[in-house]
């Protein structure tokens, strides 16, 4: 078996990528979700007894809340 030395020192990473990367991951997964959510209601409004306006207005206030708090 090789032996280990002691005096090794850990990579260098590259922290400012790896944060611009973790907050596109981030906002990916918030868009995403917000999609999903309206993808469902409009299937809902499609299918079932879920009016159009409703589906609507509920969508553009998900849209807004996310945008201006997350």
């Amino acid at each position: 078996m090789a032996a280990h030395s002691q005096d090794q020192k850990p990579p260098a990473m590259d922290y400012a990528e790896h944060e611009k990367t973790y907050a596109l991951f981030g906002e990916l997964m918030k868009w995403g979700t917000a999609v999903s959510v309206i993808l469902v209601l409009l299937v809902g409004s499609i299918w079932g007894p879920l009016p159009w306006a409703f589906t609507l207005i509920v969508s553009a206030l998900t849209i807004g809340v996310i945008a201006k708090f997350f």
